[in-house]
């Protein structure tokens, strides 16, 4: 392989293989927001909550088009602010890369949170804190190795998520099938009727399922994270991209039916995982026990990621910056990672506890609304970053992973997102969630005006 194709221009090492890519990629569709989050979805919109993920999903994808084409057109640039930098302008993308920065660790700091949840199954009395800290130093210690090291991680926790999931709906499917029984009754299709109806939250209870929904899918977009650290990207990264709907419908949607029917939806919990409920309902000895070490493991798996992807956004923004601050988190190590940029974002998410300690019980909700929020954001600046890009490049030098019905399909992108924004802020659990991410983004467009980023022309 030739030092072209081996090294980035920013120092990066292309050590992420093939395998690696596609993991990853499923691994950050399988998260904490469905094993967890799924509950609270369910409990808000009812069995309606399967159409929100269909939609949610295919507007995801889309975006995921809009970010591959960009992504196939320079395949050196670090992450996706680099091309808003350079499509929308310095401050935009100086605004965009410390709030998706703080996006990232939002995320750790909800997977964290869920961590406690998670052990409280087994050891009641533990404190909520300690698994969230043991996790991000021991992972810290992991993601400074090598990128290979946090892919061979990623890898190994992708594949126990998957086989998970797999054998979830397999079951499910064979119980339906004999006409099994578990502790709330035959496995049955009429679970989605018989409880006030497919719709039975009505329309403000669907309208407010899209929330957790959407953070249930955080995530996506990490694969193109790893694009200057992936060996022949132009493959793996395309494949990924468009294999996205048939994880979305496995993953999510055929996983949720799964445990709405087994699970009368007015009975699912929100304050433990329903994939253990479900599975405890079965009857099978210690299923609940196995199925919570690997929500477990999807949550330390996802923390892992989060870590990842914040500790190359921080580079990112600081790269080549002038100032103490840029130099020092600009930086790579002997090995060729941002350690620096590492163990701050792993600072920040450690502060996890504190949230815990103010807010109580409602913390991962509050949480996982900030993350959401804050994505909306993003994904609607990286779109009319990829609208910026096509008018701004000839049609010769397009490359072959054209976005689809452009420009049209970008606006009803961008649409969406304005909606599901709106939508936020009309709501009352979400309102304040969703002004402390448009003031965030306030403040870090006035600090741009006033010091500018510091970074070289």
């Amino acid at each position: 392989m030739s030092e072209k194709k081996s090294e980035t221009s920013s120092g990066y090492k292309r050590t992420l293989s093939n395998a690696h890519i596609q993991l990853i990629a499923l691994g950050g569709t399988i998260g904490t927001g469905l094993f967890l989050g799924v509950g609270d979805s369910i409990h808000r919109a009812g069995p309606s909550v399967i159409l929100i993920y269909i939609i949610v999903g295919i507007f995801l994808f889309l975006l995921m088009r809009a970010l591959g084409e960009m992504i196939m057109s320079d395949l050196n640039k670090h992450t996706y602010i680099d091309f808003i930098e350079q499509y929308l302008g310095k401050n935009i993308g100086f605004i965009t890369g410390y709030l998706y920065w703080l996006s990232w660790i939002t995320l750790g700091m909800a997977e964290t949170t869920a961590l406690g949840i998670y052990f409280k199954y087994w050891f009641p009395t533990l404190k909520p804190w300690i698994p969230g800290i043991i996790t991000i130093v021991a992972l810290l210690i992991i993601n400074l190795i090598s990128a290979r090291v946090f892919g061979n991680l990623e890898f190994s926790f992708a594949i126990i998520k998957i086989i998970t999931i797999v054998a979830f709906v397999l079951l499910i499917l064979y119980l339906l099938i004999t006409g099994g029984k578990t502790s709330f009754g035959p496995v049955a299709f009429a679970n989605l009727d018989d409880h006030g109806g497919f719709f039975a939250r009505g329309p403000h209870g669907f309208l407010q399922g899209f929330q957790m929904v959407i953070f249930s899918f955080i995530g996506v977009e990490l694969i193109g994270l790893t694009a200057a650290e992936a060996q022949n990207p132009e493959t793996t990264l395309k494949r990924a991209i468009n294999q996205l709907p048939i994880r979305i419908i496995l993953f999510y949607v055929m996983a949720i039916l799964g445990i709405l029917l087994v699970i009368p939806w007015s009975k699912v919990s929100t304050n433990s995982s329903p994939f253990v409920q479900a599975l405890g309902a079965t009857g099978i000895r210690n299923a609940s026990s196995i199925i919570n070490f690997v929500v477990i493991s999807a949550a330390v798996s996802s923390t892992n990621s989060f870590l990842y992807s914040a500790g190359r956004l921080l580079f990112s923004v600081t790269f080549h910056g002038k100032g103490k601050w840029n130099q020092t988190f600009g930086h790579l190590s002997r090995r060729q990672l941002p350690q620096n940029a590492l163990i701050l974002s792993a600072l920040f998410m450690a502060c996890a506890p504190l949230i815990t300690l103010i807010i109580g019980d409602q913390a991962f909700n509050f949480i996982s609304s900030t993350s959401t929020s804050m994505f909306l954001i993003i994904w609607c600046l990286m779109v009319l970053t990829h609208i910026a890009y096509r008018r701004k490049t000839p049609e010769n030098k397009l490359n072959d992973f054209k976005m689809p019905g452009f420009p049209y399909v970008d606006y009803l992108i961008l649409l969406f997102f304005v909606l599901m924004i709106i939508l936020l802020l009309i709501l009352p659990s979400y309102r304040i969630p969703m002004i402390s991410a448009i003031v965030t983004f306030i403040i870090l467009y006035l600090i741009s005006k006033l010091w500018g980023d510091k970074k070289e022309a």
